[in-house]
């Protein structure tokens, strides 16, 4: 026989539990002005693999690359799993995707990354051999300026869907295509 209040008070803290999650979700959307979105598996593929040529072409070890807004890691999983010799640091404020993050890279030991939770802002980027992201259109020109002023000449960018502005030419645009249907445009870009 099922136990009706034993039921009750396990629905009422799941659903509660997923309340928070949700709120948590909107209060850095809000906060942030950046939603949380995740790139698609065949996207963070081709990223990798985009990635995993720059390290081989400039010999960099170790090569370090940086996941400008890191979400929920997939995309940062995916490149440190891809390239051994790459440092990866993935950067995120929202708590729930950062805490996603932390949990998978320690279950799969992954040892070559790291999840940072803090503002990206004001984070120095200056060390980093290329850098990914996957930010709204409405920051582009802010994230633009800011990597026009930190990084060092010569670093990749990758963008995912949204172009940088502040003056940056891409040197490559990709078009994806995924589930039958799906596309998506990476920008590559070389800091000159």
């Amino acid at each position: 026989m099922i136990d009706l209040e034993s039921l009750y008070l396990s629905l009422t803290l799941l659903v509660s539990a997923l309340l928070v999650v949700f709120l948590t979700y909107e209060y850095y959307e809000r906060k942030t002005g950046v939603p949380t979105f995740p790139t698609m598996p065949p996207v963070r593929r081709r990223i990798a693999t985009l990635l995993q040529a720059e390290q081989a072409r400039t010999g960099q070890t170790p090569f370090r690359v940086l996941d400008l807004g890191s979400g929920s890691g997939q995309l940062g999983f995916r490149i440190a799993r891809t390239i051994p010799a790459a440092e990866v640091t993935g950067i995120e404020l929202s708590f729930v995707p950062w805490l996603r993050s932390v949990v998978r890279q320690r279950l799969w030991g992954v040892k070559n990354l790291t999840y940072l939770r803090q503002d990206f802002w004001p984070y120095d980027i200056s060390q980093f051999d290329a850098v990914v992201t996957y930010l709204p259109g409405t920051i582009m020109e802010r994230v633009g300026e800011k990597l026009h002023h930190e990084l060092k000449p010569g670093t990749m960018v990758i963008a995912n869907v949204f172009a940088l502005r502040a003056g940056w030419e891409p040197v490559e645009a990709l078009d994806i295509r995924f589930y039958l249907f799906f596309k998506t445009k990476l920008y590559v870009y070389r800091k000159v």
